[in-house]
């Protein structure tokens, strides 16, 4: 049998698409989306994501956060949720390389600006990266038009406190539903599975931890 290619020592017995050639199963699961830019179809990044999904246990600071927000604030804002994930994934389209660490650190400039807005002083803390920086810019525009007032109904436009409340919640359930590796898709993978399962708007989206 051939040996791996990355590393030269082991016989490659996985296939690997990203390579498209055989590498050997330590390799790939110890350089996967890390090294190895891993095609969201592919068998063993499911497994492996399946895996350690399963063997990691929720951090307490995050769950203890996640659990603040009940049932009833997910569905009262599935619209704003909704177009948030997708006006991610219409950003993911364009820029295919994007990673869950871009959308991680979106958010978080996210909450830092409408925090500055709710307090009386308008100030954009932008990300670094022109790929956080366009998803910055989709993102804000929608939020922009949730929290002016509505011309039919005033009472239907956005606080910014609830901009806030939501934005923190988009951040822990990113995090927790990713991982540490550096080009990390778990999350965006699992947005796109499960928007494909819902009509937009009408339905709140799932966005649950683990």
């Amino acid at each position: 049998m051939a040996r791996c290619p990355l590393c030269s020592e082991r016989p490659a017995k996985r296939f690997c698409p990203a390579k498209e050639t055989r590498i050997c199963p330590v390799c790939c699961g110890s350089k996967r989306e890390v090294e190895i830019d891993c095609p969201s179809s592919c068998y063993h990044l499911m497994a492996g994501r399946a895996y350690e999904g399963d063997q990691r246990a929720p951090e307490p600071q995050l769950a203890s956060v996640v659990q603040a927000f009940d049932k009833s604030f997910i569905y009262r804002h599935a619209p704003v949720l909704n177009a948030v994930c997708l006006g991610v994934l219409e950003e993911r389209a364009l820029t295919p390389w994007m990673v869950d660490s871009d959308v991680i650190e979106v958010f978080k400039n996210l909450t830092a600006t409408m925090k500055t807005l709710s307090s009386g002083i308008y100030y954009e803390t932008l990300p670094e990266g022109a790929v956080r920086v366009s998803l910055f810019r989709r993102l804000k525009d929608l939020f922009d038009g949730f929290v002016q007032p509505q011309p039919s109904n005033l009472e239907q436009s956005l606080k910014v406190s609830d901009a806030v409340d939501i934005l923190n919640f988009l951040t822990y359930a990113a995090t927790v539903n990713s991982n540490s590796r550096p080009r990390s898709r778990q999350y965006l993978d699992l947005l796109n599975n499960m928007l494909e399962q819902i009509e937009p708007v009408k339905q709140a989206p799932s966005l649950i931890v683990p």
